[in-house]
């Protein structure tokens, strides 16, 4: 115990629910830990005696992406158990509520159809080759009215940034690249989001819209104000901008990928990022 400094990782010997922990902050009497299973824990060194975890066992997802130590106090910690029972007290059914499918799946995925149809890699690559940028436009924006992940200022917002030529070639090559580019995905990202910038565009809904409906699979959607909150509430360290980054993207794919794994050992794992979207929202 009185070796143990900042960054280490725990176990508290007569609290196995608590789980891993990582060592926040260390005082001649005291020791703070965040728990896995509990959130932070102020411990009398004199009390108790932690047990340092090493090699695979000192491995854990969030304990390797948590907010900065300052920052834990301010968090009202969600364990991933309060999580699955904050969803499952809304949808008792878990992703096979008919409520839930309806309110949340049935429009994206309806989206997800019509996007592989009208902007799949071949039916862009040929609008492109032939030109036809308004085209790709009209596609985008018929794809987008499908769902309700945009608030009518957002559409409103966008179908105005694409009304010219030079905006609709702008946007059209730019959503080409940024869904089949032979970029890497963060090259890609990047370059999308200097093409919104032009469109005057740059704004998270917008550099994750087509990107959540073409391969819900593995693309996240990111609502500023949900995605701080859940962010907040798991205590993952996403490196919020308010201006799309590739930083806070790559946090959030990697926050999903923990929660994905986390709901599937819970035996309930979502069929992709449309049912994680939903998850987040009833935690945040």
């Amino acid at each position: 115990m009185n070796n143990l400094t900042p960054g280490d990782r725990v176990f508290h010997p007569k609290q196995q629910g608590w789980g891993l922990g990582k060592v926040l902050t260390v005082t001649p009497d005291s020791i703070d830990v965040f728990f896995v299973g509990s959130g932070a824990k102020r411990l009398a060194k004199s009390f108790v005696q932690l047990e340092v975890a090493e090699g695979v066992m000192a491995k854990h997802r969030l304990l390797d992406n948590l907010i900065d130590a300052t920052q834990i106090a301010g968090a009202d910690y969600v364990t991933p158990t309060m999580a699955i029972e904050r969803f499952l007290a809304a949808h008792p059914d878990g992703f096979a509520a008919p409520r839930l499918v309806k309110e949340t799946r049935e429009a994206v995925m309806r989206a997800h159809q019509f996007a592989i149809q009208l902007l799949g890699e071949t039916e862009i690559a040929e609008l492109i080759a032939e030109r036809r940028y308004q085209d790709v436009c009209d596609r985008a924006r018929h794809v987008e009215s499908l769902t309700t992940l945009l608030t009518k200022s957002e559409k409103t917002a966008f179908y105005a940034a694409l009304e010219q030529p030079v905006q609709q070639k702008t946007f059209a090559l730019a959503l080409a690249d940024f869904l089949y580019g032979d970029e890497s995905e963060e090259n890609r990202f990047k370059e999308f989001t200097r093409a919104l910038h032009l469109l005057d565009l740059n704004r998270w809904p917008y550099a994750t819209l087509f990107g959540f409906i073409r391969f819900p699979e593995l693309k996240a959607y990111i609502k500023p104000t949900l995605i701080q909150n859940v962010a907040k509430a798991f205590c993952w360290r996403i490196n919020y901008k308010a201006e799309p980054n590739w930083r806070t993207y790559a946090a959030v794919l990697r926050l999903s990928s923990h929660l994905r794994a986390t709901l599937g050992e819970a035996g309930m794992a979502p069929r992709d990022m449309v049912d994680l979207h939903a998850f987040m929202t009833s935690v945040g």
